[in-house]
């Protein structure tokens, strides 16, 4: 079998959970998102341990994905992000789920739906205050909510919307964003009696300790043990919860004007110890780390040479003793006292760590410790 495996922590998640909630304070609820496949973790495994560790509701783009939490056992209350469209309607009321809401049809079908099943399905109202991507915009909120407030079955337990910029710190559209949202909130409330849970406190507004006093927060990359982006020194406590390490399958000293991998874009200027590893970007291993990239290997970083393959990159060990097939190869993680962060890779790439973690944790055999 190759041996390619992608470790996730459990530990390391909880240990993250509880960051988060000190960072939120004891008063805050925690929607923890858990969509596209918790971010490369394995969303039911990770929904289970946040579930057993008391989060209030979970997180998930598409009705699909709610689902397969509801089948799998878990209780909690869960948000789907994207909302439902109208054939999906039916199946999100008999699972208990709750849609984001911001299309009046839509709720006009969840009403009949729920009615006819004498249910009371809840929904969290999505307002856009500047992200333009998907909400009621914050300037029609009185409107859509008037419209909304006479259908039966539904109930607005909460109201949402998303920051652009919260990656980056004191960003004055932030806090125009949370401006608009507060005046959202303060609409919702007065036509509706109470909106519920209020919540716009994404990873990086969690750290920048804005819209905390919404009483609810929305953590994502967090919880995997990431910042949003760099520069966030309160994120330092965090511990990454997932790693992958792969070993070496065959070694060879080659001379001088070597070529190694597809367009030769690696020759050796003088004998050079080269080691092979059965990871590629069938692997979710960015081919933009040709030559660009490094791994660990008996502690150390050892750099890519040539391009990476489809299922293969090549690394130059010289210099590095004893280096046999079966040995360790560490590309995300920890090995001795050096470490490879998602953080590393995705500057290296021009991306950033949600991709990293999504690409590798969806195309790799994934073990679970510290369940």
């Amino acid at each position: 079998m190759i041996p390619n495996e992608i470790t996730i922590d459990l530990g390391a998640l909880r240990h993250n959970l509880s960051e988060i909630k000190r960072l939120a304070g004891s008063q805050s609820k925690i929607l923890a998102v858990v969509k596209s496949d918790a971010y490369g973790h394995g969303m039911i495994p990770v929904a289970k341990t946040l579930e057993s560790a008391g989060v209030d509701c979970l997180g998930v783009f598409e009705l699909k994905e709610g689902l397969d939490l509801r089948k799998s056992g878990c209780e909690v209350p869960i948000l789907v992000l994207m909302g439902v469209v109208l054939d999906e309607v039916e199946a999100a009321v008999e699972y208990r789920l709750m849609p984001a809401l911001f299309q009046l049809e839509i709720g006009e079908e969840l009403s009949r739906i729920s009615a006819a099943q004498g249910k009371v399905t809840p929904v969290h109202v999505k307002v856009d205050t500047g992200m333009t991507r998907l909400g009621v915009l914050y300037e029609n909120l009185p409107e859509f909510l008037e419209q909304l407030l006479p259908l039966e079955g539904i109930e607005v337990t909460g109201i949402f919307s998303h920051l652009a910029v919260a990656d980056q710190p004191n960003q004055a559209y932030t806090d125009q964003q949370i401006e608009r949202f507060l005046e959202a909130v303060a609409a919702c409330r007065r036509i509706t009696g109470s909106c519920g849970d209020a919540h716009v406190a994404n990873s990086g507004a969690l750290l920048g300790s804005e819209g905390l006093e919404l009483g609810m927060v929305r953590p994502g990359i967090l919880l995997y043990g990431s910042p949003p982006a760099e520069g966030w020194a309160a994120a330092a406590t965090f511990k990454p919860v997932m790693s992958f390490k792969s070993a070496v399958v065959q070694v060879r000293t080659v001379p001088a004007g070597t070529s190694v991998s597809y367009g030769c874009t690696y020759t050796t200027q003088e004998s050079r110890t080269i080691a092979t590893i059965p990871v590629g970007y069938d692997d979710g291993y960015n081919r933009l780390l040709s030559n660009n990239g490094e791994m660990l290997i008996h502690g150390k970083r050892v750099p890519i040479a040539g391009r990476v393959c489809m299922n293969l990159t090549m690394v130059d060990v010289t210099g590095i003793a004893d280096v046999a097939v079966g040995d360790d190869v560490v590309l995300l993680g920890t090995q001795g006292s050096e470490q490879i962060t998602a953080e590393e890779i995705a500057t290296r790439i021009r991306t950033i760590s949600y991709e990293v973690y999504c690409s590798l944790g969806k195309s790799n055999r994934r073990t679970y410790i510290n369940a």
